[in-house]
């Protein structure tokens, strides 16, 4: 009786983590078919390792089986920790993002969603399984045939269901993602492309400037008709600014969306960021090219955005160079001068990645920005909700002030200028969903809702008569930035497409697909 029932112990503290798990499932309305195939598939393979991790005493296999135990909880946390936050289950674009992933990013992430209770949780689960596997055995012997059967039955489960696996679908996208980033740098890190021809600038001096944002939702921005007061400064020169109302980003997640905005490739053609990118073709209109971010370019790997960049003349990488310094996007404003000051070049494109309002928004912005303390409105109100909001709006109220200094300092040069600012991609920060941040298995508006934003000097004005008051309403996607791009910066080639530039008089609507058979316009 004893023995049969520390069995029952054994096997309810290792099912533990799966109940969790299907209560969460259940919690945020998933299908049954859907809860049923995760518990076969975790259950069987879970089954598996148990019966021949605990029924071993070789050290070699109690080790490899160890492993293989450590890792499928560590890839079932993961799935407990995204569907708590984001009612989903981890997807290939998230696995990306993780690959790509910093150690900054890490502990943001780590401080932003895995709550104190859940990592103390997952401390006193593993130590108790361990204790168990180091001193707990059982025996075969008389049941070997019935044990056969259920592994395997459970073969046949996780057969049936191997898609359904965190492990296997991290083995298979890594997989993915090293061939794509391995194909790709072949042609990306080159300074010109061979795919452009008959490229042509004649401006004999130009300073221009696009500003890349990070997770910045339109949706959370007084000069786009936000209720809070979140663009104190942008609106001071607001009508300097071409705000332009419907431009989404093609996809949620950096890596993913800077992919198609940096390059040709887009939602029916991915490959095509082969082809060419907006550096290449700067390179080769006879521009000298400037890659400033604050986003380090190391993560797990290389940065796909840092590949990208590496066709431009020059980069700095501040996050780097100021170790010792504050990480905020008040760092760039000095490499900037440095940058625009340069009497020895005519002719500049500068590329700023800022930090923006990345999570953990409350190290997105310095304490005298701390301006929002107050109850936002939402329609989640709860005291998390009301934080996080004042975290996020103060972040984006200090972009704000970022984006205002570089046009500043633009317009002090007295050129031929502009400067072009948008966001890589939102945060749903408690608009449409009772969440925050950013996931492409929920996908909502707010991720993709982007400010896209145009500053024109005087001398630009004057010499090419642009006026875009007409166009402000146009439905766009930032997926053919480089043809807006090249028309802007007075760029000729013989690929260039008119009916793809917002800024042009033939532009010509085109669906906005956002995800496999998902039309943005057609689902609002």
């Amino acid at each position: 009786m004893t023995k049969y029932f520390k069995d029952i112990i054994v096997i309810v503290v290792f099912c533990l983590p799966l109940l969790v798990f299907a209560a969460l499932m259940e919690i945020s309305e998933m299908s049954l078919k859907t809860i049923i195939k995760e518990l076969a598939f975790n259950g069987a393979l879970l089954f598996i390792i148990l019966t021949i991790l605990l029924s071993t005493s070789n050290k070699l296999i109690k080790t490899v089986f160890t492993t293989f135990l450590f890792l499928f909880y560590s890839a079932l946390f993961i799935q407990i920790a995204v569907i708590q936050n984001f009612q989903n289950f981890i997807d290939n674009p998230t696995l990306y993002t993780v690959f790509e992933t910093n150690l900054e990013e890490t502990q943001s992430f780590f401080n932003t969603y895995l709550k104190w209770y859940f990592l103390i949780s997952i401390i006193v689960f593993f130590f108790i399984a361990i204790k168990i596997i180091s001193s707990y055995q059982i025996s075969l012997n008389k049941h070997k045939l019935i044990f056969v059967l259920l592994i395997c039955l459970s073969a046949g489960l996780i057969y049936k269901f191997y898609e359904r696996s965190v492990t296997l679908l991290t083995i298979n996208t890594y997989s993915e993602y090293r061939e794509f980033t391995s194909q790709l740098s072949k042609n990306i890190t080159k300074k010109t492309s061979n795919y452009f021809t008959n490229v042509k600038n004649e401006e004999k001096e130009a300073l221009y400037v696009v500003i890349i944002g990070e997770s910045t939702s339109r949706r959370n921005m007084g000069i786009y008709d936000y209720d809070r007061d979140t663009n104190p400064e942008l609106n001071k020169i607001k009508n300097e600014l071409y705000l332009f109302k419907d431009v989404i980003s093609p996809r949620t997640h950096t890596i993913l969306s800077l992919d198609r905005v940096l390059s040709l490739g887009d939602y029916q053609n991915p490959d095509y960021n082969e082809l060419g990118t907006v550096f290449q073709l700067a390179n080769q209109a006879g521009f000298k090219t400037y890659w400033i971010s604050n986003q380090q370019p190391l993560g797990a790997n290389e940065n796909l955005v840092s590949l990208y960049a590496k066709a431009t003349n020059e980069q700095y990488f501040v996050s780097n160079v100021y170790k010792s310094a504050s990480k905020l996007d008040d760092v760039l404003l000095p490499m900037l001068d440095q940058v625009i000051n340069d009497k020895n070049v005519s002719k500049k494109v500068v590329f700023l990645h800022l930090k923006g309002t990345h999570i953990y928004y409350r190290d997105a912005y310095p304490s005298s920005f701390s301006y929002f303390n107050n109850e936002p409105k939402t329609k989640f109100p709860s005291k998390e909700s009301f934080q996080t909001i004042n975290e996020y709006d103060n972040a984006v109220r200090y972009n704000d002030y970022i984006v205002s200094e570089i046009i500043q300092k633009v317009k002090k040069q007295k050129k031929n200028s502009y400067v072009v600012y948008f966001s890589d991609h939102g945060d749903d920060v408690f608009q449409d969903t009772n969440s925050f941040g950013h996931f492409e298995g929920i996908g909502s508006n707010a991720m993709y809702e982007i400010p896209f934003i145009v500053w024109l000097s005087e001398e630009y004005r004057q010499k090419n008569k642009d006026d875009f008051q007409d166009k402000l309403k146009r439905k766009c996607t930032l997926e053919d930035f480089i043809y807006s791009f090249s028309e802007l910066s007075r760029i000729q080639f013989d690929q260039f497409q008119p009916e793809k530039s917002i800024f042009n008089n033939r532009f010509v609507y085109k669906k906005r697909m956002i995800q496999p058979g998902v039309n943005y316009d057609e689902r609002n």
